[in-house]
Order: structure tokens, then sequence, then C-alpha cells
């Protein structure tokens, strides 16, 4: 990544500490960072200002990252992660305490989860169904 990309800029010890304090007691929030906080209140804020265009909706549902016995999928709507487990020959979705939500059908039609349960054995059918573990 070209070191020209980036440029720093100075803030107030104290708006950082308040910042940082929030990002830490709100996850729900999504913010992993001072500069994802950052980044986004001020491409708010450019908005808000006509100096640049709307930001394209991130997609309903993203994946984010395939474990060992679950899949993370970053939920854009509720701006939360959802990790999907696959244990004893069921699905179980952590966020939503249930065996058959959006996050589960989202992760069972990803090919890359899709090929990691059939090297354990699962088959997924049509429509994110479990046929057979």
């Amino acid at each position: 990544m070209p070191a020209d990309r980036y440029r720093g800029i100075s803030l107030q010890r104290e708006l950082v500490d308040t910042i940082e304090q929030y990002i830490k007691n709100h996850p729900e929030a999504g913010y992993k960072s001072l500069a994802d906080f950052v980044t986004d209140a001020l491409r708010k804020r450019c908005e808000e200002l006509k100096i640049l265009g709307p930001r394209p909706e991130p997609p309903a549902l993203e994946h984010f990252n395939v474990n060992q016995d679950h899949v993370t999928v970053i939920d854009h709507k509720r701006r939360m992660f959802a990790d999907v487990y696959f244990r004893n020959g069921h699905v179980y979705c952590e966020l939503c305490e249930e065996e058959d939500c959006e996050h589960i059908k989202y992760a069972l039609s990803l090919s890359k989860v899709q090929k990691a349960l059939k090297r354990r054995g699962w088959i997924v059918g049509e429509g994110g169904r479990i046929i057979q573990k």
C-alpha cells in the first residue's frame, strides 16, 4: 500500500480518550478503532456538506471469516457480528439464538463454507439447508 495514501492528523487528547471509551463501551456500534470512528464521522459530515456523494450502501450481510467450528457474518443492518456454529449435525446462530435465520442461510450459501462442510461430511442442499451430517 503506498505510503502517500494516508495522512495523519492531530486531535485533542481529551476528545480521543472520550471516543476510545465510547468504542470500548459500545461494541454494538461496530467501530473497531479510533480510525474507523473518525473516518465514519468525517464521511458523514462531508456528505452533509455535499463535499462527497453518498456512500453506497453495504450489503445487508457480509462474510467476515471462517473458523474451525463457525463462520462469522457481519450484519450491516444491525451493525453486529453473527457467529454461525456447526456442531453435532446442527447449525446454530449465536446472535439470533436460532437454528434457522438469515445469518445461517447466508453462511450456508457461501461456497467456501460449503466446501469446508463437505470435507467434514456435511451436505448442504437447495435453499441452504443441511441435508445430512
